[in-house]
This record gives C-alpha cells, sequence and structure tokens, in this order.
C-alpha cells in the first residue's frame, strides 16, 4: 500500500504528564502575544481527578478537544503550513530556515515545528481519551444517555482524526487508548506500524458512528456528525485502498443532497462560514484565532510575514482552462518596486484570524468517490463525479468526453484533487499514496516521505526509535 519504507520497531512512549489537558480557554487565546506563527495556544491543565466530574465539566471537556484541535500547534497553522508547503502547490520565500526544510524535504529532528506538532497532536488524543474514559462513569441525573453518547462519540472521531494525521505523518507511532493516570503510564506502550494506526483509527470511526445520531434534526458543521464520520471513513479507505468502502462511505454523504451541496461561485464557500459545502469545518473567531493567514502577505501590505506563496505551475493551472472560477485561489498585489506579486487567496484574514479550516467537505467526496470508481472500472460514473466538480466551478470539461481510460481518468482526479483542494492539506498526502512524490516533487531519498520523531522525544525516552533515515 504504501510506497515508501515502513519501521516496525517496536518503541516506548515517553513519559506523560500526570496531567491531562481539557480546555482551551479563549480569555487567554486573547491575552497572549506569542509572536510565533507556530506555537500553540495557551491551554489549561487541571488534575485528571477533578476534570470531568458532571454534565458541566464533560461538555466542557469535549469543547476543550475541539479547541486542542484548533489550536496554532495543530490545525490552526502548523499541520496546515508543512503538509502544503511540502507539496508542489506552495514554495517558501520566508527567512526561517527551519521553515525552509519542509519546502526542500530535509526536515531534521530538532525541528520545532516537527516537535509542536506531535505534542499537539498527543495533546488531543490525551482530552479525548480522558473523555471516552470517564464520561460514562458521571454520575449526573441531568446527564442523559444520549447525550453522553454524543459527547463520546465526538470524541472517538477526534482521536481518529489526529491519529489519521500521526499516520501519514510519520508511519509508526505510539497508540494511546487510555487516559493519563499517572507520570509513568507511557511507559511501555510503544509505537505501532500503520496497519495498526489504521486499524484504531478505524475502530474509533465505527464507536462514533454507534453513537452519534443517525438522522440528526440539524446539522452542527463545528462539530462531529454521523456524516462527518461517513466523509472522514471514505478518505480513510481511499487510503487503504478499499476502493468498495471508499465509493459507498462518499455516496452516504452525497446523497444528502438538502444537507451538503456545491455551493456557486465556487469561492461562496470559504467568503462565508458554515455553507452548505462543509461536512465538518473548524470555526475560528475574534476570540478564538488562528496565525495561518498571517504566512502568507508581505508586512508593508497586510501585517504579514510572506513565507508562502504558489508556485509557478500551480498558478497556471489555476488560470487555465480546467482551473475556472478556481482562480478565486490568486491575488495578484502591486509590490512597488518588485511589480505585480500572485498571492494565495482564501478570504485570509491577518487582522482577526478569523480563517475556517475545512477539514471535511462536498468536493473532496465527489472526487474521493471518483477516484474509487475509476480503481473500480466504473469509467462513466468517475467522469460523472469529474464533470460535477469540474461544472461548479465554471471549469471546461471537454477532455472527459467518451473519457474510458483508467490511468487517464485517475489523473484528472489528481489534478481535480490539486486545484479544488489546492491549500487544504491533500496534494502532499495525494502524492505519497499514489507513489508520485519522489518525481514530481524530485525526492531522491525515500525516506523524506516520513517525518523524524521529534528529537527531544528520544532524549526523555531512550526507548524510543527514529524513523529511517534520520538521527
Amino acid at each position: 500500500m504504501w510506497h515508501f519504507k515502513i519501521n516496525y520497531n517496536i518503541m516506548n512512549l515517553k513519559k506523560i504528564q500526570k496531567y491531562t489537558i481539557v480546555l482551551a480557554i479563549p480569555l487567554l487565546l486573547i491575552a497572549s502575544s506569542c509572536k510565533d506563527l507556530l506555537d500553540p495556544k495557551p491551554l489549561l491543565y487541571v488534575s485528571e481527578d477533578n476534570s470531568i466530574v458532571n454534565k458541566k465539566s464533560a461538555e466542557a471537556a469535549v469543547i476543550g478537544a475541539y479547541n486542542a484541535l484548533s489550536q496554532n500547534s495543530y490545525q490552526g497553522n502548523t499541520f496546515r503550513y508543512i503538509v502544503n508547503l511540502a507539496s508542489d502547490n506552495l514554495r517558501w520565500v520566508g527567512n526561517s530556515p527551519s521553515n525552509r526544510e519542509f519546502d526542500v524535504h530535509d526536515v531534521f529532528a530538532t525541528n520545532t515545528s516537527v516537535s509542536s506538532l506531535w505534542g499537539a497532536l498527543y495533546s488531543t488524543i490525551n482530552i479525548s481519551n480522558n473523555i471516552i474514559d470517564k464520561v460514562p462513569k458521571v454520575e449526573d441525573q441531568t446527564y442523559s444517555q444520549s447525550e453522553r453518547n454524543v459527547a463520546v462519540g465526538e470524541a472517538h472521531f477526534i482521536r481518529a482524526l489526529a491519529y489519521f494525521d500521526l499516520v501519514r505523518l510519520w508511519a509508526n507511532v505510539p497508540i494511546i487508548t487510555e487516559r493519563t493516570r499517572s507520570p509513568n503510564s507511557g511507559d511501555g506502550i510503544g509505537n505501532s506500524g500503520p496497519i495498526a494506526v489504521y486499524q484504531q483509527i478505524s475502530d474509533d470511526l465505527d464507536v462514533a458512528q454507534s453513537l452519534l445520531p443517525l438522522n440528526p434534526s440539524a446539522i452542527n458543521r463545528n462539530r462531529a456528525s454521523i456524516y462527518a464520520v461517513y466523509a472522514l471513513k471514505a478518505r480513510l479507505f481511499l487510503y487503504l485502498k478499499n476502493w468498495g468502502k471508499a465509493a459507498d462511505y462518499a455516496d452516504l454523504v452525497i446523497k444528502e443532497a438538502s444537507k451538503f451541496t456545491l455551493v456557486k461561485p465556487y469561492a461562496q464557500f470559504f467568503n462565508a462560514k458554515n455553507t452548505t459545502e462543509s461536512i465538518f469545518e473548524i470555526d475560528y473567531t475574534i476570540n478564538n484565532k488562528n496565525s495561518f493567514a498571517g504566512n502568507w502577505f508581505a508586512s508593508n501590505i497586510t501585517g504579514g510575514t510572506k513565507e508562502l506563496l504558489p508556485t509557478d505551475d500551480l498558478i497556471a493551472l489555476l488560470r487555465g482552462p480546467y482551473g475556472g472560477d478556481r482562480k478565486a485561489l490568486l491575488l495578484d498585489i502591486n509590490t512597488p518596486p518588485k511589480g505585480i506579486i500572485t498571492y494565495g487567496n482564501m478570504n485570509f484574514k491577518i487582522s482577526t484570524g478569523e480563517n475556517q479550516v475545512y477539514v471535511l467537505r462536498i468536493a473532496e467526496q465527489y472526487l474521493i468517490r471518483a477516484e474509487a470508481y475509476a480503481e473500480l472500472e466504473k469509467p462513466d460514473d468517475a467522469v460523472a463525479d469529474i464533470r460535477t466538480v469540474r461544472l461548479r466551478a465554471n471549469a471546461a470539461d471537454n477532455d472527459l468526453n467518451g473519457l474510458t481510460d483508467k490511468e487517464i481518468i485517475i489523473a484528472k482526479v489528481l489534478q481535480e484533487r490539486r486545484l479544488e483542494l489546492a491549500y487544504e492539506s491533500h496534494r502532499w498526502f495525494d502524492l505519497i499514496r499514489r507513489g508520485l512524490a519522489e518525481q514530481v516533487l524530485g525526492i531522491t531519498d525515500p525516506d523524506k516521505l516520513l517525518y523524524p520523531i521529534p528529537r527531544q522525544e528520544l532524549l526523555v525516552d531512550p526507548a524510543l526509535k527514529q524513523n529511517p533515515g534520520y538521527k
């Protein structure tokens, strides 16, 4: 399944602190004066014995899990920064040598972004574990069983998402499914290979599917729902090359046309919040900001740091016949004396930090189903899904007429994913899972398709083993 080396060595997990992160406090986020774009948001640590004792604290813990997911060191910035920069859609134009490592695919184990992301992912998992363990035991008569089911189901979904990101970046990672009880809770767990991690993700999504309401009366696009579970399962089975299940789960979402539809024009989904395009969207507000937008624009224009720009070939594709309305992802700004510079655009709000993160949206589901149909030798169905996405963007589709060749259809799907999901953290992983990363990106060492285990983790726990190709 994977086109790079996988290390199945067993390693011990570093000792985990006695305390569990349960809630990010908005006021602390506002008060923070940290200027590092890749730093995590301040979090409140409380003793695990007092973290979830009633309905109110259980609900606060669930909000804390979403806040952990949204923090700058995870989805708010770091994850999106390093994954998008590693692809052929973005190029690095900044001043930080450690950030340049992702652009040239030579990441060091001492890289602070890698370390902060690793920590943020396991913090998110830790909170989810605490909810899964303690919510069913809460003695509060006002806390109904259906409410408990939803809380635990959401925690399983969040944990699955975090492990999905971990396994795609590192492959060999510790699987922790119990809450932290003592400073030695992590000893002896060891790390697992991707087969076991993917199984854990599948198990978590199965549990979430069994607990979340089957036919919710309303969709909160900022919280996990049964449809978010279906959508993440479709993505999971795409990566596992289980084409039948990938198509089936994508279809479960697509057929809910009254809830999830492609919005027009294309840019509407990122110019407005929580449109019918979104299945699961992380919400940011003036009181809960992220720093991602600050990476795009020069300080003399908008106060940013100008670290990222679209690559020339992405610009050409977006402005070509197959880009259509998706050229809205580009923004030309005149910057004398250099002249016009083309920036990326998703209505980035540097001043307020309110840019949403589109974790799951309906366009991706069409393209998942299209790729699965192509692999299942259903060319007409695959082409129909590609055409649906193209037509929403007013992009040319005459090249799809009479198309039956499987490999050509898959190439068309990958191009659509590159354009449609340009800055949404998919392209790097698409190239890896299709075995194209070395060819497209010019990577000569396949070990570089995985990231290194952070150096400080190795120092804390000598039993922890590094990924191949790193020291």
